[in-house]
């Protein structure tokens, strides 16, 4: 796929869109048989009480340059002192997209968004070095995604 070449005013609009992009509750209204008074009241009610945490614009990677996805891994010597800075630091990398403390034999598990393999090196040779207690990072680069977001048909329903 091609890179879209995107001005200055298309970046704010995509940056815009991904923040929120509100949907069009008349439209989902019609789908789902009810009101648009009805759902925009159960839509106001599942925002307040975080089933919704937002709506966005869902970004084609590919299409705005950072079509390489990995991995990473990363192992660190962290103590309950040093874990917020750890977060904030792991959090604040501009191609890490999803951050995650995990169990097992690593401690964080890190989703990046690249144009190269050559950003992704960067992360792990310049900016993970530099994050107090780091050790070691392991890297999988993604070949092929299947699936990538939340799937609604699998969210719980409570009452049926």
């Amino acid at each position: 796929m091609a890179t879209t070449e995107l001005d200055d005013l298309d970046r704010r609009l995509v940056h815009r869109l991904a923040e929120n992009a509100s949907p069009d509750l008349r439209r989902v209204a019609d789908e789902i048989g009810t009101t648009l008074e009805d759902a925009t009241s159960r839509y106001d009610r599942l925002r307040e009480s975080g089933v919704i945490r937002e709506c966005c614009a869902q970004v084609d990677p590919a299409a705005v340059g950072v079509g390489l996805t990995a991995f990473l891994m990363v192992r660190l010597a962290q103590n309950a002192e040093n874990y917020p800075v750890v977060r904030q630091l792991l959090g604040d990398l501009e191609s890490v997209e999803e951050a995650h403390a995990v169990s097992g034999d690593f401690d964080w598990l890190l989703k990046v968004r690249a144009a190269s393999l050559a950003e992704v090196q960067e992360v792990v040779t310049q900016h993970l070095p530099v994050v107090p207690g780091f050790v070691e990072a392991q890297t999988c680069v993604v070949l092929d995604t299947a699936c990538d977001w939340v799937n609604a048909d699998r969210v719980r329903m409570v009452g049926r």
